[in-house]
């Protein structure tokens, strides 16, 4: 028989009968599926269906990151209609039904990454083990960009492991990892990385001889989940998971489509797999998966050095972030230090004194115990962990660090005194940044004698679960700083995005004013659930004025403070958090500030007990239709205009940067695209004409001095300041 030869494959069969499809896909870190890999898996089945000498079929990666990260999202974006859709669902549906068909036993061996379309592949072999250690994780994240799987997932996963796990794995988008892929049966066996040669061949051996397979995996396979193969128990699991997304889907359709597609599964016919496909041609042209597809490539793109820096091609093979110090062990301090830890970076907190820093080696040690926990690890895991991160009250113990993060007080004074001290403790090769929300990177570089290594790095609160980092490119930053610092956000599986030295950066400038905004409305007579509960409806994820409590109402008057010169209404919104802070209404730290903690359940407070004196409210006023409830317009556009300002101030160079920081930073509704996509939708005129009605009813803030222009340069407002179309 003709040998094949592949561009990304690499098939051989050994003298056992054992043939490997091993998959390297040219060109990438990891392996996608694109329609080079489609159509060679298309002919290497092709001419496996016709051997007569195969007795096994394994499947694995070539490369050593993982075995695939899905399908490839380009192609998926660049269909343009329902026609192209049912094509590439059709390809993939047949392809892995053909796999699935296969005479001879098949088996998927995972190691890394095994995502989408990925694990559709692994979930069409008769079997499948996985490596069992970090970097391993299974699951169909389609879900994150308004879609669901549509290459047989829903149909598969469900009857391989069950109703209620297929049903939380897609509709949260779940990653599991090999040991909790192994508990739930969607692998037959996760083997630890020291016995992975060895046990591998055993099954292996073991396929070889069918009947003594079947007593080692297939063991209750299929009596597991008999009881949610019975009709009416299934309905009462579906039913119970569209009562828990029905306020969710109203924004995401993706979760409906889903609990229709996965419950169709256990049907004998083909309708799941039809329904599948239908329902992934409807989302794949929503508003909502064109959004989320946006903010996908928006990410790819800010994780790109070249995104971020000219001369990017000089600055890759520069020597990486190894070691990391932090100054101050507090909640931002020690959160930072545990987060690089996990990753592998060998931290070091410095603290003022010994009291100061056994609170922070207590933090650490909790952060860890937590983490710990979460991700299964032994003792001897979390010990280890924990001995990655030292506390020291000596600057010189900061000494061989390649990058140190200044985590203190938001202090300029106090912050200056510390990096004039940390630049002598340290090697001239080391890049020094300070975790500032507000304050000019610019303005603390001013006291260091070689300010070109030092930058901003704006990690959000909690530092573990917040996958935004602000880099803060200082007056006199080098691009070789940024390259650094960037490279290191990546590191840490987050994502970065550059911004200029401006008050407040990006992230906080425009959403203060939108908080701000809630505010000044309690102290017109608003209901504060009132609020919020407009503001969930328009999607995000918690209201304004819950939020300023989760933040802290003494971080939000520092905020305003340091915006107070840009903003018109800040002194007063300073005024008003003043009173709360001086009475000790902190938000959820202290227990009470618009909301009141401690039951199940936070409970609003009234407005007469919140404010000491209260102001007349805006007289109505008619708006042009936006889409947009009188609450929420109030609310929206002060973070839409001064989403504006940042672009036209050039804070960053590029509205999908303020999309992505706003979303990853804030909850910004993610199925909207992000502000400046919101201001596209409503259209720029109307957006115009609707501010200066905001203008005229409520003062200043809501002026522009230019309308807002089109990206292209060409200007589709039709009004100046102060009229109305």
């Amino acid at each position: 028989m003709t040998k094949q030869t592949y561009q990304t494959l690499n098939v051989h069969c050994d003298d056992a009968g054992v043939l490997r499809i091993v998959i390297d896909v040219p060109g990438r870190p990891l392996n996608v599926i694109n329609a080079d890999v489609m159509n060679e898996l298309d002919a290497a089945i092709t001419d496996l269906e016709a051997r007569k000498d195969v007795k096994l079929v394994v499947f694995k990666s070539g490369k050593e990151s993982g075995f695939f990260a899905g399908a490839d999202v380009s192609i998926i974006e660049s269909i343009s209609n329902k026609s192209q859709a049912e094509q590439l669902l059709v390809a993939g549906q047949r392809l892995f039904a053909r796999i699935e068909k296969l005479a001879v036993p098949t088996l998927a061996v995972i190691h890394g990454p095994c995502l989408g379309g990925g694990l559709e592949l692994a979930l069409a072999c008769d079997y499948r083990i996985a490596r069992d250690n970090s970097s391993t994780k299974l699951g169909l994240p389609e879900i994150k960009l308004g879609l669901i799987p549509g290459w047989g997932g829903t149909q598969r996963l469900t009857r391989l492991i069950g109703l209620k796990h297929s049903l939380q794995m897609i509709l949260k988008g779940l990653h599991v990892s090999a040991q909790a892929a192994s508990s739930i049966g969607l692998v037959d066996k996760a083997i630890a990385p020291d016995r992975w040669r060895d046990e591998l061949l055993e099954v292996i051996n073991h396929l070889l001889h069918g009947d003594e397979l079947h007593s080692v995996f297939a063991i209750g396979r299929g009596v597991k989940n008999r009881l949610q193969a019975n009709e009416f128990v299934r309905q009462q699991i579906v039913a119970i998971a569209e009562r828990s997304i029905a306020k969710q889907a109203v924004h995401f359709p993706a979760l409906s489509s889903a609990i229709k597609a996965i419950s169709e599964s256990f049907e004998n016919d083909d309708r799941g797999y039809e329904t599948e496909r239908a329902e992934f041609k409807k989302l794949l042209f929503t508003p909502a998966c064109r959004n989320l597809l946006r903010l996908f490539f928006a990410k790819e793109r800010s994780r790109q050095l070249k995104t971020w820096v000219t001369d990017h091609s000089q600055l890759l093979h520069q020597d990486p972030i190894r070691r990391l110090g932090v100054i101050g062990g507090g909640v931002m301090g020690a959160g930072i230090a545990h987060c690089a830890a996990t990753r592998g970076y060998p931290s070091t907190i410095k603290e003022a004194n010994k009291m100061t820093a056994d609170a922070a080696r207590n933090r650490v040690d909790q952060l860890v115990n937590e983490y710990a926990e979460h991700k299964g690890m032994d003792r001897e895991q979390s010990e280890r962990l924990k001995s990655a991160v030292m506390v020291s009250e000596s600057m010189a113990d900061l000494s061989d660090a390649s990058c140190v993060i200044e985590a203190i007080v938001e202090r300029m004074d106090v912050k200056k005194s510390v990096l004039r001290d940390l630049e002598s403790s340290i090697g001239k090769s080391a890049v020094i940044a300070t975790n500032t929300s507000a304050l000019s990177v610019s303005e603390m570089a001013s006291v260091l004698r070689y300010p070109k290594r030092f930058a901003g790095l704006h990690f959000f609160n909690p530092v573990s679960r917040m996958e935004l980092v602000e880099v803060i490119r200082g007056d006199q930053t080098s691009d070789a700083t940024i390259a650094k610092l960037v490279g290191f956000v990546k590191s840490l599986g987050k994502t970065p995005i550059v911004t200029k030295d401006s008050p407040g950066f990006l992230v906080n400038r425009i959403l203060f004013p939108y908080l701000g905004e809630a505010v000044l409305m309690v102290q017109q007579g608003f209901d504060v659930k009132t609020i919020d509960d407009e503001m969930r409806t328009f999607g995000m994820p918690m209201g304004p004025l819950r939020l300023l409590d989760k933040v802290g109402l003494d971080v939000a008057l520092h905020v305003a403070g340091t915006l107070q010169q840009m903003m018109p209404a800040a002194g007063t919104i300073s005024t008003i958090l003043g009173d709360f802070v001086g009475r000790g209404d902190l938000g959820c730290k202290s227990g009470s500030g618009f909301y009141r903690y401690g039951g199940k359940r936070p409970k609003p407070r009234s407005g007469r007990k919140l404010v000491s004196y209260f102001v007349q409210p805006p007289a109505s006023i008619d708006f042009i239709e936006d889409g947009l409830t009188d609450i929420q317009r109030r609310l929206v556009y002060p973070m839409l205009l001064e989403a504006t300002r940042c672009l036209a101030e050039g804070v960053v160079e590029s509205e999908w940067a303020i999309d992505l920081g706003m979303v990853l930073g804030t909850g910004f509704a993610p199925q909207l695209g992000g502000p400046m996509q919101v201001i596209h939708e409503i259209g720029h005129a109307h957006f115009n004409a609707n501010l200066a009605r905001l203008a005229l009813q409520l003062g200043e803030r809501f002026e522009t001095y230019e309308p807002v222009r089109a990206v292209n340069g060409q200007d589709t407002s039709l009004m100046k300041q102060g009229e109305l179309l």
